[in-house]
């Protein structure tokens, strides 16, 4: 079956399937560059002491993700499906980085009645403690739902550019090939080219 590239299979969001993908990142640069402003901010009015893995790997993602976002926003317009793929790098190292520091924020906030100063606060406040448990168990099972949004979030949205580079990929196999019906028609007159093919197909109806 031909390529169509107004067909309902490549239409996402009430419109074509690029376009909505060029509104997709256009919105994921503008979140990137927001969460990496801030994040620089914080940095820089911060002692060096108080960096964090967390602040430094949070600017390297957002600025990498920002980076596939122009790539794909580019790709799309030059019909360049080699430009897309960093975008699915850039949803797979968010997956990484949200299980990482995601789980371990979680669990940091959480006290060890086993450390000698956690024990001894245990043992003068220990009602307060068991207090805090039913929070820490709520704010885990409130992490576990937001993860699992934000993860078929990010699994859909890359379903959706892995559409985008298929429909990349056909559109630049259907170019070529009308490019070379139109080589063929100008070098044979009889060849049938895409111009004249459908005017003898016209004739031959008639």
């Amino acid at each position: 079956m031909d390529f169509n590239p107004d067909s309902v299979k490549w239409r996402c969001c009430c419109c074509s399937l690029p376009s909505g993908m060029r509104l997709l990142a256009s919105i994921e640069l503008a979140f990137c560059t927001l969460t990496g402003t801030i994040a620089m901010y914080n940095i820089v009015h911060q002692k060096p002491e108080e960096l964090t893995a967390f602040e430094i790997c949070l600017v390297g993602l957002m600025l990498f993700f920002g980076l596939t976002c122009v790539m794909l926003i580019i790709g799309v317009q030059k019909h360049a499906h080699t430009l897309i793929y960093p975008s699915l790098l850039a949803r797979g190292l968010t997956v990484l980085f949200l299980a990482v520091f995601g789980v371990s924020t979680v669990f940091a906030s959480s006290k060890s009645p086993h450390s000698p100063s956690e024990h001894q606060a245990w043992r003068d406040e220990g009602a307060k403690i068991d207090d805090d448990e039913p929070n820490i168990a709520l704010q885990l099972v409130l992490f576990v739902f937001c993860m699992l949004f934000l993860i078929i979030a990010i699994f859909y949205c890359s379903y959706l550019v892995v559409r985008l580079i298929h429909f990349e990929q056909s559109y630049a196999r259907l170019k070529e090939r009308r490019s070379s019906l139109i080589q063929a028609g100008m070098i044979d007159p009889d060849f049938p080219s895409p111009n004249n093919y459908s005017a003898s197909r016209r004739a031959s109806s008639a």
